[in-house]
């Protein structure tokens, strides 16, 4: 009996030293949030996913999207239409078997909420 009442009283002790623990000023990390732009996480996706059609520089001869000034004024139209589905009108990239993934449409995304950041 004796044993089991020590063994809750370190118990309890222990909560209370674990939850009375303060942190110091330097101990929390600090997340850097870095913007998303044009150049460094638009721009290769255009590349790589709207190529060769939106992509001059391969082949393509719709609307120029290598080219900021023209992306940014059809960035929510880009969103608008990679976010729909396969077999919708207006689905993009057109004749893909497949929608961009969560994580490339996020990407166009926060551009967006950023501010059409060029660089």
């Amino acid at each position: 009996m004796k044993k089991n009442i020590l063994l809750l009283t370190l118990f309890i002790i222990l909560i209370f030293a674990a939850c009375s623990k303060k942190s110091s000023p330097g101990s929390s990390k600090k997340i850097k949030v870095v913007p998303t732009t044009y150049a460094v996480n638009v721009l290769p996706l255009i590349q790589m996913k709207c190529a060769p059609c939106h992509v001059p520089s391969k082949g393509g001869n719709k609307t120029n999207f290598e080219n900021f000034v023209i992306a940014q004024k059809f960035g929510a139209e880009m969103v608008s239409r990679i976010e729909r589905n396969p077999g919708e009108k207006g689905f993009m990239p057109f004749r893909q078997p497949a929608k961009l993934t969560i994580e490339e449409i996020a990407i166009f995304k926060k551009w967006i909420s950023d501010g059409f950041l060029e660089k």
